[in-house]
C-alpha cells in the first residue's frame, strides 16, 4: 500500500517550491483561519448518527447512503474536486486500497461538490472504480458539518487562479468540504472520523482499514467446527 502521508508531505514541499510566496501566504491564511475558528471540532464525529441522504453519482445513478449501508460499512472520504492536486492524489491511494476495504465487507464512497462533467473528469483521470457523488450545493458536506463557505475574496483568489468554483458546483455560494473521512457501521453510526482545517492533509487510509478489520472481527460469529477431533 503507498505512503500517503509521505506522498503529501513530498507533494506539499514540490508545490511549495513551485508556488509564488503572495499565492502562498493567502493559502496559509485561509488555513490558520479555520484552525483558530476549530472549524474541524465542529464536525460529525464517533459515536453520532448520521442521517439518510441521496446523491448521483458519475454515472447519474442515485445511490441513498441507508441502502448502501445494508451491505456492509461504508468508508465517505470528501474531497474538494480534480483540480486539486492533493484530492488527487488521495483518490488514487483510496483506489489502491479499494481491494482491502471490500475485504472487509465495507464500501467506498466519495463525495465532492463538484458537479456534472467536472466529477466525470475527475473519475476519469484517476481511473476511479468507486461511487463518486455529486454533492450540488454541499447538502451532505453541511450536513456533516465540514463544509466551509469561502469569503468572497478567496472566490476571488480562486477564480484569478483560473478555478470558477460556482460554475463547477452550480452553486451560487462557494463552498468547500475540510478534507474528511469517515468510517460508519450498518447502523449509521460514526466508527472513526477524520477532518481537518488543513487540505494539504488527509486520513491515514491504514487506520481506516484497522478500524475496518476491528469492527469485523467484533461483529463476526463464532466460528464452529463441523466436526471435533478426537
Amino acid at each position: 500500500m503507498t505512503d500517503l502521508p509521505t506522498e503529501l508531505e513530498a507533494l506539499s514541499r514540490e508545490i511549495d517550491q513551485q508556488t509564488a510566496p503572495r499565492l502562498q501566504q493567502v493559502l496559509r491564511q485561509s488555513v490558520e483561519s479555520l484552525q483558530r475558528q476549530n472549524a474541524s471540532k465542529r464536525s460529525l464525529t464517533v459515536g453520532d448518527k448520521v442521517s439518510d441522504f441521496v446523491l448521483k453519482d458519475q454515472n447519474q445513478q442515485v445511490v441513498r447512503l441507508y441502502e448502501q449501508l445494508k451491505r456492509g460499512p461504508v468508508v465517505l472520504a470528501f474531497f474538494r474536486g480534480g483540480w486539486c492536486p492533493f484530492c488527487n492524489l488521495t483518490l488514487q491511494a483510496w483506489r489502491h486500497a479499494l481491494p482491502d476495504i471490500e475485504f472487509q465487507g465495507a464500501q467506498l464512497i466519495a463525495i465532492t461538490p463538484e458537479t456534472g462533467e467536472y466529477a466525470q473528469r475527475t473519475v476519469q483521470k484517476n481511473k476511479l472504480d468507486f461511487s463518486v457523488l455529486q454533492d450540488k450545493g454541499s447538502e451532505v458536506a453541511r450536513s456533516f458539518k465540514v463544509s466551509v463557505a469561502l469569503s468572497e475574496y478567496l472566490a476571488v483568489f480562486y477564480r484569478s487562479l483560473g478555478l470558477n468554483l460556482q460554475t463547477r458546483h452550480q452553486d451560487k455560494i462557494v463552498r468547500l468540504p475540510m478534507p474528511a473521512t469517515y468510517v460508519i457501521d450498518t447502523n449509521g453510526i460514526i466508527r472513526y472520523a477524520f477532518v481537518a482545517e488543513d487540505y494539504t492533509q488527509r486520513a491515514n487510509i491504514s487506520k481506516v482499514l484497522e478500524v475496518l478489520k476491528r469492527r469485523t472481527h467484533e461483529t463476526q460469529p463464532m466460528y464452529t467446527p463441523a466436526y471435533a477431533v478426537a
